[in-house]
């Protein structure tokens, strides 16, 4: 209906009239005795009864017409009972007088005090409600304790309008729990939601004044001086938001994460599909250099498919792309532990030999199933190995780093990164992260997923005896093979049979039966493949790299080669190096394919671990000190030997400490992994079989002699072994 002079327009304050039309807006004289002009935009034409409004202003939207009807009549009555007392008139106004308006004694005509209008008020109401059917049929039923309202409460009444107007009115306990977050200022709602999303992980979040603090500094700087807050729904918005934001950083960045995650699981059907990541460990282990608590880095590396944990290191902290190339290398490689009693063997690599021979009790693996068919913890535990098809990675430099590229292009690897700062895209290795949650509580060092979850006494000041490294992954392959991949799964599932609960490894069992073998050729020398190559050229006095030189009888054939032998351009030959352990390089002959280890020449005269850090500090400080140009060779070999000497005895800054552990850390993982290789090496070269018996004695303690000769690990009668040469 069209807007006229004249029209009755309801708003927060009371009525209003409309006394004129103008261009863009009417002109409203106010029952408060305000007259101002408002905008065609702000009112809404409504056509009503005789009682009503003729149209309502967009201070009442939308709050006014979210409450239920009796509500809004209960306060409309409320409001013409106030405005009669005060002015004399329904209404409020003169121009919207009712017939025989103004009554005696309502309004400044008659010069009685406004506590005496409202006394006579009281008479007037109470009589009107006393010949209301409804009102008293509510009184007889007990809904209601009587039909009187005192002049006190009309009192109460007009204090209520004159500070809030038709807003003040309405019965708080009527709209309690039902009032929507919209009848709250639009530009408050507007700036503190936007405060709110500023804490998505990245920054601490205040306390909840301080949000509001800052939301109303904004909200006056954008020139809001007088928004409608009213109090408890304010509150209400506020706390919703603040803890919809989530309590910690971690779920403040889970949330924020939420509008770009994926809504179905990742299509992943072959268990050569892998996932990798690194996270801190939560458990501090013990530098035995130092006698000190360090932190360390855990490396996991899985299917995706079938959840089976192929590969887990302990990393020092900074882990770099050779070592989670390594974490590749143990994925590929089949593996056996062997619980005996309360003794429980480290991982063996097994090869690919048809059956296994634990203690003269063969095991026949390859197609068979892998997982143990008895329920008991003794025995023999199998780790699959897979030949990687792709694998799932953040952003992190180490993965998109030279190095890696290159190690799974030389494989045939698929590398699929994540997107920036999107952890939700490599979900299972986020939530593998979590799952070893229980493998950190179980020994020593746990220091909590976070600070505020750490104790007061922690490392060496709790005087708990801390894991080394080594320990701790030893550790964490124990608890892969016993406890793991023997519990089942709940994001494991076999189509066409829901409910089925499947371990890690019964899936890895039914997916192979479907895929065939899925296993790498498997020679001893695998692990070179996995270190970076370097081109050198020999000499009489052997190859020299970075001020060290190497030699070895194999080299004697290669200190003259004629260009383009190796390589097209010149006279080198490669050589693997492990940035780990620099006392030695690696040679692959071209003949026999066997690796031949080219030691450093001094190698005998140092007693620390030569990693490529400690290396270079150490030529960093023999050129600070002026260099030796004018000295031979081996002064500078002497000299490199004394400041290594230096730099491992006494450390001198706190950087530096963490250099060296850290040092010390790659150094004993690159004893093992090498060992490994020899161990491997020894068995073959035994006898030639295609059972290998795996020693008892836990990895990394001395070889018996008798048994490194074949005597004691060899039966007459066992089949030959293939030979690794032609399969690589």
């Amino acid at each position: 209906m069209p807007i006229t002079v004249g029209a009755r327009i309801l708003t927060a304050d009371g009525y209003a009239v409309v006394t004129d039309l103008e261009r863009h807006g009417v002109r409203l004289c106010f029952s408060t005795g305000e007259d101002r002009s408002v905008t065609y935009s702000q009112l809404q034409a409504r056509a009503v009864g005789q009682d009503g409004a003729q149209a309502l202003h967009s201070s009442l939207f939308p709050w006014w017409t979210q409450l239920e009807e009796a509500v809004r009549l209960e306060a409309l009555f409320k409001q013409e009972c106030v405005l009669e007392a005060r002015t004399g008139f329904r209404y409020g106004l003169r121009e919207l007088a009712q017939p025989g308006e103004p009554f005696h004694p309502f309004g400044d005509d008659f010069g009685l005090s406004l506590a005496a209008r409202y006394r006579a008020m009281s008479k007037v109401i109470t009589f009107e409600r006393s010949v209301d059917r409804a009102v008293m049929r509510r009184v007889y039923d007990g809904e209601l304790a009587g039909h009187r309202i005192a002049a006190r409460t009309m009192q109460r009444w007009d204090s209520l309008w004159v500070s809030g107007g038709l807003r003040g009115l309405v019965d708080g306990r009527a709209i309690k729990g039902r009032q929507a977050f919209d009848i709250i200022d639009a530009d408050f709602r507007r700036i503190a939601l936007e405060k709110f999303a500023e804490y998505d992980g990245s920054k601490s979040r205040p306390n909840l004044q301080e949000i509001e603090r800052q939301v109303r500094v904004a909200l006056k700087n954008e020139g809001v001086t007088d928004p409608y807050l009213p109090d408890r729904i304010t509150q209400e918005f506020l706390s919703h938001h603040w803890r919809a934001t989530g309590s910690s950083v971690r779920a403040q960045r889970s949330k924020s994460l939420r509008r770009v995650a994926g809504h179905q699981s990742y299509p992943a059907q072959h268990p050569s599909e892998l996932a990798t990541d690194l996270t801190m460990a939560n458990n501090f282990v013990l530098d035995p250099l130092r006698e000190r608590a360090i932190n360390v880095e855990v490396g996991v590396i899985h299917s995706i498919a079938t959840r089976v944990i192929h590969g887990i290191r302990v990393f020092p902290r900074g882990a770099r792309g050779i070592d989670v190339g390594l974490l590749v290398y143990d994925a590929m490689r089949q593996f056996a532990m062997v619980v005996d009693g309360t003794t429980i063997d480290d991982f063996r690599w097994c090869g690919i030999p048809e059956s296994l021979d634990l203690d003269g009790n063969p095991v026949h693996i390859g197609r068979r199933p892998t997982v143990k068919r008895d329920l008991t913890i003794q025995g023999v535990h199998y780790l699959p190995g897979v030949a990687p098809t792709s694998l799932r990675s953040d952003h992190g430099s180490i993965f998109v780093g030279e190095h890696f590229r290159a190690l799974l292009d030389q494989f045939g690897i698929e590398l699929r990164l994540s997107r920036g700062k999107k952890p939700t895209d490599n979900p299972h290795s986020e939530r593998k992260m979590e799952d070893l949650e229980r493998a950190y509580q179980q020994v020593p060092g746990y220091k909590g997923r976070s600070i505020h979850q750490r104790g007061r006494f922690i490392g060496i000041e709790a005087d708990e005896p801390l894991l080394t490294a080594e320990e701790l992954e030893r550790h964490f392959r124990r608890w892969v093979a016993v406890d793991y991949h023997r519990m089942p799964h709940d994001g494991l599932a076999l189509p066409g049979a829901p409910g089925i609960r499947l371990t890690p490894l019964e899936m890895h069992d039914a997916l192979a039966d479907a895929t065939g073998r899925i296993l790498v050729p498997q020679h001893p020398d695998l692990l070179y493949q996995f270190l970076p190559t370097i081109w050198l050229t020999p000499g009489h006095a052997g190859v020299e790299h970075k001020n060290l030189t190497y030699d070895a009888p194999v080299l004697g054939d290669f200190r003259s080669v004629r260009k383009g032998t190796f390589r097209e351009r010149d006279s080198a030959i490669p050589f693997h190096t492990d940035p780990r352990d620099l006392t030695r390089l690696w040679f692959r002959h071209p003949e026999t394919d066997r690796i031949h280890e080219i030691p450093w020449k001094a190698r005998h005269l140092i007693h620390a671990p030569l990693g490529d850090v400690v290396r270079d500090r150490a030529l960093a400080r023999i050129k600070e000190r002026g260099g030796n140009r004018s000295i031979n060779k081996t002064r500078i070999m002497r000299q490199i030997i004394d400041e290594i000497g230096e730099l491992t005895t006494a450390p001198a800054t706190d950087e530096w400490r963490n250099k060296l552990a850290a040092a010390q850390l790659r150094w004993e993982q690159s004893q093992r992994d090498h060992a490994d290789v020899a161990e491997a090496h020894r068995v073959l070269e035994a006898g030639g079989s295609n059972v290998l018996r795996l020693p008892a004695a836990p990895r990394g303690d001395p070889v018996d002699p008798v048994d490194a000769t074949g005597a004691d690990l060899l039966g007459p009668d066992d089949e030959p072994w293939p030979d690794y040469r032609q399969m690589v």
